[in-house]
């Protein structure tokens, strides 16, 4: 996977999940949440170049 495709998928994953959480009640707001910080980070640490998930090409 190209490191600019890593980046995009997980920062249009964290778009949709907390967009999904603006209209959700909880515990399923927490948990979207949750997962859309976590995608965030994973978009940040591949623009890093400290994504450990998968073997990045630049």
């Amino acid at each position: 996977m190209k490191r600019t495709d890593a980046i995009r998928m997980h920062n249009e994953e964290a778009a949709a999940l907390s967009w999904a959480a603006e209209t959700a009640i909880e515990p399923t707001r927490g948990w979207l949440l949750d997962a859309a910080n976590t995608h965030q980070a994973m978009a940040d640490a591949a623009r890093l170049g400290d994504y450990y998930f998968d073997e990045l090409e630049d």
